[in-house]
């Protein structure tokens, strides 16, 4: 089990209803991921103090309403799910809600899932993040398993995330926000 840092732990005491992202990630502007967010066009702290997130009833995982906009988090999975993995996924859809702010199309279905820009993206900088933090191969490919996924489409989705994390290096454990690790405009690559 991975030891989180504070920036990463997730605050799971709160009630349904919609909360401030913050609420549930305090610290999370320390995070390196941060840096990789950000753009010059949205920047991390008005990204991160008009982000909302919807506790709801049921079970399932997170994703973004884009007509809220907010993140939706199911409660089974805030309050049972594996801590590295809620704080990964809550990254990933800090990236949606950026893109959702910028013009993009999260459910532009000219693509699948594994094949969409913006997942790409928004697991590229999850995924980075999780391997700073120490994440085996088998984690990775756990984290990635989705029930709407088949073993296939995961593989799909991998080779896409190698391919724009090569495209857009950053240095891990950099937290510095420069022109070179910023989020770039995405593309499946």
């Amino acid at each position: 089990m991975i030891e989180l840092p504070d920036y990463a732990r997730v605050v799971r005491v709160l009630g349904r209803g919609e909360h401030p992202y913050l609420e549930l990630l305090p610290r999370v502007a320390e995070s390196p991921a941060m840096r990789r967010i950000e753009t010059p066009g949205t920047p991390l702290e008005p990204l991160l103090n008009g982000a909302r997130v919807r506790l709801v009833p049921g079970d399932g995982f997170v994703w973004v309403d884009d007509e809220l906009p907010a993140i939706i988090l199911n409660d089974h999975y805030y309050r049972t799910g594996r801590p590295l993995d809620l704080y990964l996924d809550l990254v990933h859809e800090l990236v949606h809600l950026r893109q959702l702010a910028e013009g993009h199309d999260l459910w532009d279905d000219r693509h699948l899932y594994e094949n969409r820009p913006t997942e790409i993206e928004a697991y590229a900088i999850a995924i980075e993040e999780g391997r700073r933090l120490g994440m085996t191969e088998a984690d990775i490919h756990h984290h990635l398993s989705n029930p709407w996924m088949s073993p296939a489409a995961v593989e799909r989705l991998r080779r896409h995330i190698d391919k724009y994390l090569a495209k857009h290096p950053i240095g891990h454990g950099d937290a510095e926000s420069t022109e070179e690790n910023v989020s770039p405009t995405f593309s499946a690559g």
